[in-house]
């Protein structure tokens, strides 16, 4: 399309020039034309009269002059030139039209075509223009959608995380508290272990042979002395399970003495076995199971249960724990008082059974009352009792 424009325009304007030079050669004709005639006062003979009176010149080229002949021989040559190339020109002037023409209607139809192919284009391009705004909306509409995914699981991994992190510093914290309380933590376990064992008791209280000798090794709260005592008196209702009655008792014995002793449902049956419970219990048990008995009588005072101090000390003083020096210091430093310590001395020295175990504990107050200022009259009559039972003991021994 470009060269075919620029090919017209080149044919228009060689047409232009030659129309140009055209004129000016005609112009310069007629001047020549118009001072050949004013020199010579002859008429102007046509071109085609000349043509055929060329021999007739020829023959006259005597009268003419020779110069001026010439001349005229090239001017007329020149014209028939002219008019050749103003035939030749005209002759281009038709086929550069003709091109021109032709051209012209090829850039009409060039730009026919080429608006017939914007008003497609345009149509495509609004069509296109839909489309791509659809698939745009669509596009937004689940991008908004993802981003709205993408966020809910970003706040999810965040809320993860964090329940991890505090996942991970609560094993950190327990991890630390295992490892700085070990003790404390197998402690607790124990304890969850015989409560356990314990609720096991109460759902079989038969079972209690099985599980006696783990219950009575370890520490066992206090707590636990209902459930114990409900075990226990389930056994009590079930035909033929007497029998089985005695290691609850040394349980009771052993753990829950301050409590089963003075129970009203459990104190006649203990006391009935306190020879049995008391060779079964070991060294600890029995010290524990004495303080807590004696701490239990001072808070209503030693005097008022005399009686329950009798039977607890007959029974003990024919144990395999009648001269256990520890468990005595034990009971001597769980009276604490001077009062409550000459009251539990003349509850010992009031019965004939128990005078072995008088002499112990008048050892003790002699050694800590005896050069004590303040003591009250009976507790001198005291003293001096106990000063002299020890010398007779000495003088016994000395003459044996």
């Amino acid at each position: 399309m470009k060269d075919r424009n620029t090919f017209s325009i080149g044919l228009e304007g060689i047409a232009l020039l030659m129309l140009v030079l055209t004129a000016f050669i005609t112009k310069g004709v007629c001047a020549l034309d118009n001072s050949t005639s004013k020199s010579s006062p002859t008429t102007e003979v046509p071109l085609e009269k000349r043509k055929t009176t060329n021999n007739n010149a020829k023959a006259n080229d005597i009268d003419l002059g020779v110069s001026e002949r010439r001349q005229i021989d090239r001017y007329e040559s020149a014209i028939v030139d002219i008019n050749e190339l103003k035939k030749e020109l005209e002759q281009t002037r038709k086929e550069v039209k003709e091109e021109i023409t032709y051209v012209m209607r090829c850039n009409e139809n060039t730009i026919s075509s080429v608006n017939t192919s914007i008003s497609g284009a345009s149509y495509m391009l609004v069509i296109f223009t839909i489309v791509l705004g659809i698939v745009g909306i669509l596009l937004g509409v689940y991008i908004t959608l993802v981003e709205r995914k993408v966020r809910n699981l970003t706040n999810e991994s965040k809320n993860i995380l964090e329940t991890h992190l505090k996942i991970k510093n609560e094993v950190e914290k327990i991890d630390k508290n295992i490892n700085r309380n070990m003790t404390e933590l197998y402690s607790r376990l124990k304890q969850e272990e015989t409560r356990s064992l314990v609720e096991r008791l109460v759902n079989v209280p038969e079972d209690v042979h099985n599980l006696f000798a783990n219950i009575a090794s370890r520490d066992v709260s206090k707590e636990l002395f209902p459930q114990v005592k409900q075990a226990y008196q389930k056994l009590g209702s079930i035909p033929g399970s007497q029998r089985k009655a005695m290691p609850y008792l040394i349980l009771f014995f052993q753990h829950f003495a301050a409590l089963a002793l003075f129970d009203k449902d459990l104190e006649e049956k203990m006391q009935s076995c306190y020879g049995q419970l008391m060779n079964s219990a070991f060294k600890n048990d029995i010290i524990k199971t004495s303080c807590e008995f004696l701490v239990i009588c001072m808070d209503e005072g030693i005097l008022h249960w005399r009686q329950k101090i009798l039977d607890y000390l007959n029974a003990l003083a024919k144990s395999a724990h009648q001269n256990d020096s520890e468990l005595h210091t034990a009971i001597y430093k769980t009276l604490t008082t001077k009062e409550n310590r000459f009251n539990f001395y003349s509850i010992l020295n009031s019965e004939d059974q128990l005078k072995e175990l008088s002499k112990i504990y008048g050892q003790y107050i002699l050694s800590d009352y005896k050069d004590v200022s303040g003591n009250t009259e009976s507790e001198k009559l005291v003293l001096e009792e106990i000063a002299q039972i020890d010398e007779q003991e000495k003088q016994a021994i000395n003459t044996d």
